[in-house]
């Protein structure tokens, strides 16, 4: 019964400790708009937002309120973003230094979003703190390029390579003239980047298109894919083989013509 006592003893002494998170203050925050590729929903605890994003972290009203700081956390180390005090001049941490706006009414704190924010944020009082938030920083990804040969014979295999050129995908699909493109045995995806077709039919021609998502954005790209027949190959090559032929043997005619005769009579 004794440990069962100094246990709950224990625990009010945390919750009444000043500098303490264990109180409930928690961290709340949101993708501001205009911002195309993020959730704009009040989250707590944890928010994806994606880079060039503007987010805003506000917190319940703190005590002993004179001074607040707002700290980030990372796996190498913490460190101060915005330290404010009644008595002087709020200081603003060369790392978020022009990208930042603090609230001195509700200590609210605005950062626009770059490649390594990725981390954990709170803010503290003098005498209280609130929880770590997590906040995910995902690149939005740019439009992909789609690599293979635009031109393929009927009967030949052929492929068409997805290629994310910024960014990293989380999902990769393809479509065919704006409708999803099923598997088969002749249609089939190797990893969902790469389609390949096997013996390309005439009914395999039209526009292809990749389409690729992240956490926080969509974008796709198309290309146009053009099977030929095989009769419209081969006959061209016929007619220019039967041209080189004919003009041959003009050329030759044409030297006979203007060889000497030799063993005419003198």
């Amino acid at each position: 019964m004794l440990p069962l006592f100094l246990l709950l003893l224990l625990l009010l002494l945390l919750l009444a400790c000043p500098g303490s998170s264990a109180a409930g203050l928690g961290v709340t925050a949101r993708t501001l708009s205009p911002c195309y590729s993020a959730d704009l929903r009040p989250a707590s605890e944890r928010l994806v937002s994606a880079v060039g994003c503007t987010v805003l972290l506000t917190v319940p009203l703190l005590k002993a309120s004179k001074a607040v700081v707002w700290e980030y956390k990372t796996g190498s180390g913490e460190g101060v973003i915005v330290d404010y005090a009644l008595d002087r001049p709020t200081n603003t941490s060369r790392l978020y230094e022009n990208r930042t706006r603090f609230n001195e009414t509700d200590f609210s704190l605005q950062i626009v979003l770059q490649r390594g924010d990725d981390r954990l944020y709170r803010a503290r009082s003098e005498s209280e703190a609130t929880g770590w938030f997590q906040l995910r920083v995902v690149e939005p990804l740019a439009e992909p390029e789609i690599l293979g040969n635009s031109s393929v014979k009927a009967g030949a295999n052929t492929k068409l390579v997805c290629n994310v050129v910024e960014g990293k995908a989380d999902l990769y699909w393809w479509k065919k003239n704006g409708e999803l493109l099923l598997g088969s045995d002749r249609i089939q995806f190797v990893d969902n980047t790469t389609l390949c077709i096997v013996k390309a039919a005439m009914n395999d021609s039209g526009y292809y298109a990749c389409v690729v998502r992240n956490e926080v954005s969509q974008n796709e790209t198309s290309f146009l894919l053009h099977v030929q027949n095989a009769a419209n190959v081969v006959l061209p090559m016929i007619l220019a083989c039967v041209v080189i032929g004919l003009l041959a043997g003009v050329f030759v005619w044409c030297k006979r013509r203007d060889r000497p005769c030799r063993g005419s009579c003198r």
